[in-house]
């Protein structure tokens, strides 16, 4: 199912960089950073508000939208064990209702919430797909609601991080794991830190 309603784009700045938002009238249809961010110059700025560049929407709900991604993802950012406790904003179907994709999403946003993490194994036994490893794999690589469908928490099965937007922002999944109090050493998340 696609949606049919039309789409407006809007840019955020972020602790991570600019971002990008698009959202019709009935939630999100995608949240990520720039494609211009990646490993070269990532250069996060812990403390940075998560604001609104540019124009407002002109349509109520969309604005309504917006405004509720933003609330959102201040709260991640500022303090993440403190986003359980914000709604999380509206998001629009646009895959099929059931797909393997979407009952991949679904699973890691209502289930591996911040500090945990959760391997391409575990994930695919949790859709009740064992041995599909691979196809949550690119389950993850196709996700395009970042941080909310927290691809960055699943892992090897070794420990190891493994790649993020097919490896172009691998230290945004470190950085972001980090945030949410993950020790990160060669490579391997190891433990919780105290946070």
């Amino acid at each position: 199912m696609v949606c049919i309603k039309s789409v407006d784009v809007f840019s955020l700045m972020s602790p991570i960089g600019e971002m990008v938002m698009k959202i019709c009238p009935q939630g999100l249809h995608s949240l990520s950073q720039c494609d211009n961010i990646q490993d070269k110059n990532f250069d996060p700025q812990k403390g940075q508000d998560v604001f609104l560049i540019g124009k407002k929407s002109e349509n109520d709900r969309v604005q309504k939208h917006v405004e509720e991604c933003i609330e959102w993802l201040n709260a991640y950012f500022r303090d993440v064990r403190n986003v359980i406790s914000i709604h999380m904003p509206d998001i629009c179907v646009f895959t099929e209702i059931g797909s393997f994709q979407e009952r991949v999403w679904l699973s890691l946003a209502k289930n591996i919430g911040p500090g945990k993490v959760v391997s391409y194994g575990e994930l695919a036994k949790m859709v009740n797909s064992p041995g599909a490893s691979q196809a949550v794999g690119n389950a993850m690589a196709a996700n395009s609601l970042q941080i909310l469908v927290p691809c960055h928490r699943v892992i090897r099965s070794d420990g190891s991080v493994g790649q993020y937007a097919k490896g172009k922002k691998n230290s945004v999944k470190n950085w972001l794991l980090q945030h949410e109090g993950w020790n990160i050493v060669n490579k391997k998340v190891v433990g919780l830190k105290n946070i």
